[in-house]
């Protein structure tokens, strides 16, 4: 997979963000005994603060900021404080999204992080160049890939996408990560074209069929393609 050349920039003024910086004093949480640090209010893995009718959700309790996130835990909170039971207020399916020219978008770990949590033939890892994908050739959007990280049993461990619309693109692999869904799914489910979520049906479809093909399946696989010569 061919890989465009790195262009050295020139900037005349650099914008760095930092982030922000959790405002909780003054709130009087000391009076409802709600704990607080430099770093946000405390919760538990429900969301619930030190005092137990009490919840928190968002940038307020520090951890990653981002919309969507806030609005998805503020959700759980509530339901979490109005019905029984309790949901996690955290999800391993959680994209996060740069949004520079082109996006980039993550979600899951990383192949760094997966080759050093797994062994590499517990693995199975590949990328797919933006280019070969319709709508981003139709749209010249050809700078940037899709990377997904799964298991060789077939469960998808994370991905990452870089391309103009990888905000939007990400969403098949959180709704597929969040529904244990794998990589044989993506490629039997049909995708509208051209868009440019068909580059993760064409990925995942190249990725399940390799997964066919090892093991004991496999060798059944390509005993019977001999046989049909």
């Amino acid at each position: 997979m061919g890989h465009p050349e790195l262009v050295q920039l020139h900037a005349v003024r650099d914008l760095v963000a930092t982030g922000r910086a959790p405002l909780v004093r003054g709130l009087g949480l000391e009076a409802a005994n709600v704990r607080y640090t430099k770093n946000g209010i405390e919760v538990n893995e429900h969301l619930q603060t030190s005092a137990k009718h009490i919840y928190a959700s968002g940038d307020v309790i520090g951890g990653a900021q981002f919309s969507h996130l806030a609005g998805w835990q503020g959700v759980q909170a509530v339901r979490n404080a109005l019905l029984p039971g309790n949901n996690a207020g955290t999800s391993q399916a959680m994209p996060n999204i740069t949004f520079t020219s082109p996006e980039f978008a993550q979600i899951g770990i990383t192949e760094e992080l997966a080759r050093k949590k797994f062994a590499s033939k517990d693995l199975l890892i590949k990328a797919f160049d933006i280019s070969r994908v319709d709508r981003a050739v139709n749209e010249d959007d050809q700078l940037g890939l899709i990377k997904i990280v799964a298991r060789s049993s077939g469960p998808i461990l994370g991905a990452s996408i870089v391309c103009e619309r990888a905000g939007e693109t990400i969403t098949e692999i959180a709704i597929a990560m969040r529904n244990n869904l794998e990589l044989s799914d993506l490629a039997a489910t049909i995708h509208p074209y051209p868009t440019y979520c068909t580059g993760i049906q064409l990925l995942a479809t190249k990725m399940a069929v390799e997964q066919a093909l090892k093991g004991t399946s496999g060798k059944v696989i390509r005993g019977l393609s001999a046989l049909w010569r």
